[in-house]
This record gives structure tokens, sequence and C-alpha cells, in this order.
């Protein structure tokens, strides 16, 4: 259509309809690239949280399952115990390092006779026996020891050396299935 003057309404019309579309594909363009940049952000914000986790894990041993079966007591740690006061679900020790944060864990005064007492009893009382693991932080450096018929917990590091560890589970009771 040829808008030359006098310009005619449909002239007028047409004008604004192309300014009108141009300004859509400009700020539908701008939108793509607000929305892509909020995302790209979001996604930053998240990888950035992983590398700088404070979870650490358990790690099945055999060392460490030998020490509370021959009841040998690490005096560099204290230790605590779950469940049941006599047959506890669970006993870990802390290394001297770390403070343990959590209500769950009962403190126990651990000597050699009353370790082997409570390994025994744990073994004869649940259907699956108790294994031992060491603790250990985010990059892999040992905090504790754990003995449990359960393997698997959570473990987190907090600020000033803190160390929470979840309890486990109560265990099946033998001949229980």
């Amino acid at each position: 259509m040829d808008c030359t003057p006098p310009q005619s309404n449909d002239c007028l019309y047409q004008r604004r309809n192309i300014m009108f579309k141009n300004n859509l594909i400009i700020a539908g363009a701008k939108g793509w690239f607000l929305f892509l940049n909020i995302v790209l952000a979001l996604m930053m914000a998240v990888l950035s949280g992983c590398g700088s986790s404070t979870h650490g894990r358990l790690q099945s041993s055999h060392e460490v399952t030998q020490l509370f079966k021959n009841s040998q007591v690490l005096s560099d740690h204290q230790y605590y115990s779950s469940g049941f006061q006599r047959i506890p679900y669970g006993i870990i020790g802390i290394g001297n390092r770390y403070r343990l944060r959590s209500s769950h864990w009962k403190p126990i005064d651990l000597n050699p006779t009353l370790l082997s007492q409570l390994t025994y009893r744990m073994e004869h009382v649940y259907s699956i026996e108790p294994r031992g693991a060491w603790i250990l932080d985010p990059d892999g450096n040992r905090v504790g020891i754990w003995y449990s018929s359960r393997d698997q917990t959570t473990v987190k590091i907090e600020k000033d050396d803190y160390v929470v560890v979840v309890i486990p589970k109560p265990p099946d009771l033998s001949g229980i299935p």
C-alpha cells in the first residue's frame, strides 16, 4: 500500500500495526533474554550450593566392626548410644575434636566390659548383625565411628566442629520377619 501524503486512515493504521508488531518482536526477544538470564542465575545458585555440601556419610569398615567386637574403646572419642539403655539400636564414638549436636543420642561412659555387654546383646537380640563404619565429613576425613544393624544415616558437619548424626531406626527383633 502506497502511503504518500495526504495519508489516509488506512495508511496510518498500517504503519501503527507494523510498529506494534515490531515492538512485540523486540519485547518478545527481551522477554526471552530476561527469562534465560533468570534460569541461568537459578542454575548457578543451585550448582554453587552443591559444591559446598556440609553432609558427611558412613563408610562401612571391617576394622571398626572389629573394634566393637573386641571391646576396644578409643580414648580420644566420646561415646553415645540410641535406643534402649541396655540394648541400644546404635553406638557411636565421636572424635574429641568434634561436638555432637543431638538430644537423641545419650552419652555413655564406655569401658571394655560395658561395650562387650552392649555389643553381645545387640548381636543376639536384633535380627541383623550390627556392623561398624567410619563417620566421615564431606571431605572424607574421619569424624567418628558407628556400630548398628542399620548401615545408613544422615551425617552433617556444622560450624565450630559440631556434628549431627541421625539415630538409626529401630532394628527388627530376632525371629520376627
